[in-house]
C-alpha cells in the first residue's frame, strides 16, 4: 500500500482503538514500534502519555528470546534502535510485568480466531504467558493481514481482540496460552 493509504487506515485503526474500553481503564499500557508495514501508531502512543498513562514499549533482551517492558515519556526521544534495528526505550525504567493492564501486539498476519503468524522469535508469546498473563491483548493489523488461518503451536497465545482498519474482533480469553490468569 502507499504511504497515503497506510496513514488513512492506520488513522481508522487509531479511531477504533480509542474507543475501547479497554484502553480507557488501562493503567500501564504497553505498546509497540511500528515497522514501515505495520499501522502507524505513533499519535495514539503521544496521547496515552498526555493521558496519563503509563506507556512502556519492549526491550529484547539476550538471546533466549526474553523481552521485558520500560517505561517512555517522550516518543521521539526515548527509542533507539535496538535488537534487530527494532526503536526501543534507552532511557525508561524497566516495569513490572504483571502491572501491565493493556497490550498492543503486532504481527505479520492474524486469523479470524485471534491467533497471530509473529516474526518468528517467539517473544511475545512468553512475555503473554509467562510475565503479564492477565493483560488484555490487542492485536492490531491491517484488513489485509487478515488470513483465514495462521500456523498455530501449542505455546502460541491468542489476542482477545484485533483491530483493523474495517472491524474490531473481539475473542474468547485465554485461547491457547497455558498460564492465562484473567
Amino acid at each position: 500500500m502507499t504511504s497515503e493509504e497506510r496513514s488513512a487506515r492506520s488513522h481508522l485503526i487509531v479511531r477504533t482503538l480509542e474507543s475501547l474500553p479497554e484502553l480507557a481503564d488501562a493503567r500501564v499500557v504497553m505498546a509497540f514500534a511500528s515497522l514501515p508495514d505495520e499501522a502507524d501508531l505513533y499519535d495514539l502512543w503521544r496521547r496515552l502519555v498526555q493521558d496519563g498513562k503509563t506507556l512502556v514499549f519492549p526491550v529484547l533482551v539476550g538471546d533466549v528470546g526474553r523481552m521485558d517492558a520500560h517505561t517512555v515519556k517522550d516518543i521521539s526521544a526515548d527509542l533507539k534502535p535496538g535488537r534487530f534495528g527494532l526503536p526501543e526505550p534507552h532511557n525508561g525504567a524497566p516495569v513490572d510485568p504483571r502491572t501491565i493492564d493493556f497490550i498492543f501486539i503486532p504481527a505479520v498476519a492474524y486469523d479470524g480466531s485471534g491467533h497471530r503468524l509473529g516474526r518468528g522469535g517467539g517473544y511475545y508469546d512468553r512475555f503473554l504467558a509467562g510475565r503479564a498473563p492477565a493483560a488484555f491483548r490487542c492485536g492490531v493489523a491491517f484488513e489485509c493481514q487478515v488470513l483465514e488461518h495462521v500456523p498455530v503451536k501449542e505455546h502460541d497465545c491468542a489476542v482477545d481482540a484485533l483491530v483493523t482498519e474495517n472491524l474490531l474482533r473481539r475473542f474468547a480469553e485465554g485461547a491457547n496460552c497455558s498460564s492465562r490468569s484473567r
